[in-house]
């Protein structure tokens, strides 16, 4: 899973990022929630952290509340579907 996104500072430059599988594990470590369940329950906090959380890991970021005070808004792509890792339900 996958998710693109853009983040849109306060000086008016825009970061597009790729939020992928190292940041997706670090959500759910960090918050204790599975990140299959973004197709029904996803905040705007959580696509913030998201974004940052890439943008850290590239050292393009520094600490998350700080990070918060720079930006304006972060988008995902509408072109992304957000969906769990397995689309079939187990019935076994």
């Amino acid at each position: 899973m996958k998710m693109n996104a853009n983040v849109e500072y306060a000086d008016g430059s825009v970061v597009d990022v790729v939020i992928s599988a190292p940041d997706f594990v670090a959500f759910e470590t960090k918050y204790d929630r599975s990140v299959a369940r973004f197709a029904t329950e996803i905040k705007f906090t959580d696509i913030c952290w998201l974004a940052w959380h890439r943008l850290h890991r590239d050292k393009k970021a520094g600490e998350f509340e700080a990070w918060l005070e720079t930006i304006d808004g972060v988008n995902l792509e509408e072109s992304e579907e957000i969906v769990p890792l397995d689309k079939t339900a187990h019935t076994s």
